[in-house]
């Protein structure tokens, strides 16, 4: 029996893990005792991802389009038809006519080959990965890693459902924040000790999460109001607790603070003062906070005041508080960076200039933007606009069916290669098991189209700098009313994780989880339309409908909903996105819940 290293390809912990192997069959998981973040442990996710090595629905050979219907096809002839429709895009209409989508899941070195791809060979500046849609990674001038938690005297956690989008993290943070007569007794082969006295919890999101139930402090935010109530707390950081900073800029972030009244921001929000008070004199005592946040928080209307008041409250107490950006895919880090264009559209920007002919072409590798993207329907009119559409990919997707080419893609427990996960931590790993026979390396895949269309790839694999953040005088958004009755927010459910549906849904023992999708409704709401929970009602929006169960949930505020976006809940979301940030919008969707 043979147990072979890698990195788990789901989340931003990349916790450490070895594949079993018998009789040259992969057969199971056993966890890295020796990671430094997993320590011994994993999720259900990490658990059960050998099973995405044979999973049934896995692209087993290229397919090329045959009229109506995609046939299979040799690999050569598969590259020299993607090459040959890359080329004549980019000859006949130029440069930054074609676009690249390509998943956070890529190593460091296949982003590299990605990027000299479209900069190189196809002339354009028009790439983006999937960690677009949770930010892209920036410095903060105190950057905190999980070995911060040690040192923590207090933990604010902002828009992240730690438990569920990044299990062992959450539990790293449970155990930190957890009373000394109730920590677990720490065996000697377990290296996760928790040292010193217990730190405080406090944590701000839209729903009550697993986590949240455990905080000393929770403050419950309307969803899509959190923006607000940053900016109430850098309020009260100011002016209440004589927070000072020697910023040329700080003079002007004072006098916009000045004309913004508590009631003004914290109105409908959900959140009260005294509890706004109380996160602000902890975090202006406290000697080692620690902030961590998570895509939640951006996936609003006002994604930017949001982004701008945590990163101003972040550079006014640098001299304490460390920063821990959740990273919700297993290399948003790493290709967050290298594939991120200051020059070109962003993965959103993409899809819309393909709705209005600005562009052309478009590569999608390891992306399903008609499943992660707001506005379903748009971006199903957008794709239909291409000339070409070519599809890299290990699991089929929707997008496939409208590909002229669709090609094998290894998983990253088939090769060899690097993640930076959330601590900016590289960790190599190398092939764990022996790749599909038909699949093929990223690398060699844009190394042939190279060829093939006469470019050459000169790979980099230097990771850019992420930017610094600055302090910014921001101003402050107005929130319109709901028009229709309920405000929907839609996100992930545990053990699926955003973005990522075509590796979990690879695993037969996640995807039993849930047979559909479902909306959660407040009890009361549920009584006052005349349903029940477990009946079927029909959520309508501007961008769309669709047929969903009704669950109760004393856990949301009334007249607010909540859906999971994996089972085509952005349907019904309009095509919308932060226009500085280029996060997705997927809250304050205003949506009206009828009796079938």
């Amino acid at each position: 029996m043979k147990h072979n290293f890698s990195i788990c390809p789901h989340c931003g912990c990349g916790c450490g893990l070895y594949l079993v192997e018998q009789d040259g069959m992969i057969g199971g998981v056993s966890a890295s005792q020796n990671h430094y973040l997993g320590q011994g442990q994993l999720c259900a996710r990490g658990w059960t991802s050998y099973q995405l090595l044979t999973a049934d629905g896995r692209v087993r050979q290229p397919m090329t389009r045959n009229g109506q219907e995609l046939a299979a096809a040799s690999w050569d002839k598969a590259l020299e038809t993607a090459a040959k429709k890359l080329k004549a895009v980019r000859e006949k209409h130029g440069q930054n006519s074609i676009g690249i989508i390509a998943s956070s899941r890529l190593t460091n070195r296949e982003a590299c080959a990605v990027k000299d791809f479209a900069l190189g060979v196809l002339e354009t500046q028009n790439y983006d990965s999937a960690a677009r849609l949770s930010a892209v990674p920036l410095k903060f001038p105190n950057q905190a890693n999980t070995q911060s938690l040690e040192q923590a005297d207090l933990i604010v956690v902002i828009g992240s459902n730690l438990l569920e989008d990044n299990p062992i993290l959450g539990q790293r943070v449970l155990s930190r924040c957890k009373p000394e007569e109730d920590r677990p007794y720490v065996s000697p082969d377990l290296a996760h000790v928790i040292p010193g006295p217990s730190a405080r919890l406090a944590v701000l999101d839209s729903q009550k999460n697993p986590l949240a139930k455990h905080a000393g402090l929770f403050l419950w935010s309307r969803p899509g109001r959190e923006g607000h109530v940053l900016t109430a707390l850098l309020k009260q950081l100011v002016e209440k607790h004589n927070i000072q900073s020697a910023d040329p800029e700080f003079r002007k972030l004072k006098e916009t603070l000045a004309k913004l009244s508590p009631g003004q921001l914290l109105d409908g929000s959900g959140v009260n003062h005294t509890d706004l008070e109380t996160l602000a004199k902890d975090l202006s005592s406290a000697k080692s906070p620690v902030l961590l946040f998570g895509k939640n928080l951006l996936h609003q209307p006002e994604a930017f005041e949001a982004w701008t008041a945590l990163t101003d409250i972040a550079l006014l107490l640098q001299d304490r508080l460390s920063v821990l950006p959740v990273m919700n895919g297993a290399n948003d880090h790493g290709a967050g960076r290298i594939l991120n264009s200051p020059d070109g559209l962003s993965y959103m920007e993409i899809i819309e200039a393909a709705g209005k002919k600005r562009l052309k072409g478009l590569i999608l590798i390891g992306e399903d933007p008609l499943k992660t993207l707001p506005g379903r329907e748009s971006v199903d009119k957008a794709l239909a606009q291409l000339e070409t559409l070519i599809v890299i990919d290990s699991y089929p997707n929707d997008c496939s069916e409208k590909a002229e080419v669709v090609l094998p893609w290894q998983l990253s427990l088939e090769k060899e290669g690097s993640f930076n996960n959330l601590d900016g931590k590289e960790q190599s790993f190398k092939a764990a098991s022996v790749p599909d026979k038909d699949s093929r390396a990223l690398g060699d895949i844009m190394e042939y189209l190279a060829k093939t269309m006469g470019g050459k790839l000169n790979i980099n694999e230097k990771l850019p700098e992420p930017e610094a953040v600055k302090l910014d005088p921001f101003k402050v958004i107005e929130i319109e009313g709901a028009v229709l009755p309920f405000n929907l927010e839609l996100g992930s459910v545990y053990p699926h994780l955003y973005g990522d549906e075509g590796q979990t849904m690879g695993s037969y023992h996640l995807a039993r989880e849930f047979t559909g999708g479902y909306i959660e409704l407040h009890p009361e709401d549920i009584a006052d339309l005349g349903l029940r929970s477990g009946w079927k009602a029909r959520v309508v929006s501007d961008a769309g409908s669709m047929v969903a169960v009704i669950r109760a949930n004393h856990h949301i505020y009334k007249k607010t909903a909540f859906m999971p976006i994996h089972f085509g809940g952005n349907a019904l979301a309009p095509f919308q996105y932060d226009a500085k940030l280029k996060t997705p919008v997927f809250k304050g969707i205003s949506v009206k819940i009828e009796k079938i």
